[in-house]
């Protein structure tokens, strides 16, 4: 029995690590930051903040961040904030899904319309992270669309072909860093459950 809790607990830190290691950090609005006039609903539009995300926020230090409730937020009262944060530089764990609400708490900088943020977290998925870091890389297609069949003409000898042929010898690349930790992942979980089962 005490084998089986081991390796259950083994599985259970695995999927922890490998939800942290799959863990994307946004810094709100990127470039300008947490800061007036800045339209978040348009930032966070589009985006899928997952549980392991982090949010920071970069601001000046006459900012501040205040977590607050619905209510709260909607009203941009100041008065009783679930939490209160300064210094130029503030990051929040998204730890479970549901809804948070941040507003600046220096008059007026919430009610003139603009700071003020809420971040919807849902369930981490797998599939839908390595949708993320797909659409992320570097080079990656601007739409969905589906890509083109490669030409007939492959060579049957890939190192005679032409550099830039079909089938031409090119070095290959190590896996995504989300199919690396999830085929690791998978090889531990079945690990575990044939230690627990034995």
């Amino acid at each position: 029995m005490k084998a089986s809790s081991g390796a259950l607990l083994a599985v259970m830190a695995v999927a922890a690590l490998a939800t942290t290691a799959l863990a994307k950090n946004y810094t709100v609005d990127g470039s300008t930051g947490w800061d007036t006039y800045v339209n978040y609903d348009k930032w966070t539009a589009g985006k899928t903040f997952m549980v392991g995300d982090n949010i920071e926020f970069k601001y000046e230090v006459y900012h501040n961040v205040l977590e607050v409730t619905k209510a709260d937020y909607a009203s941009c009262a100041t008065g009783s904030p679930i939490s209160t944060h300064s210094g130029g530089d503030t990051t929040f764990e998204l730890t479970e899904a549901g809804t948070r609400y941040f507003i600046c708490g220096i008059p007026r900088h919430c009610s003139n319309g603009t700071m003020h943020v809420k971040i919807t977290t849902v369930a981490y998925d797998a599939a839908t992270a390595a949708a993320i870091e797909a659409a992320a890389a570097p080079g990656a297609a601007p739409s969905s669309a589906p890509l083109p069949s490669p030409p007939a003409d492959v060579y049957s000898d890939a190192r005679t072909a032409p550099a830039g042929a079909p089938g031409a010898s090119t070095p290959k690349s190590s896996a995504p860093r989300y199919q690396r930790t999830s085929a690791a992942v998978a090889g531990l979980a079945f690990a575990a459950l044939l230690a627990i089962a034995a």
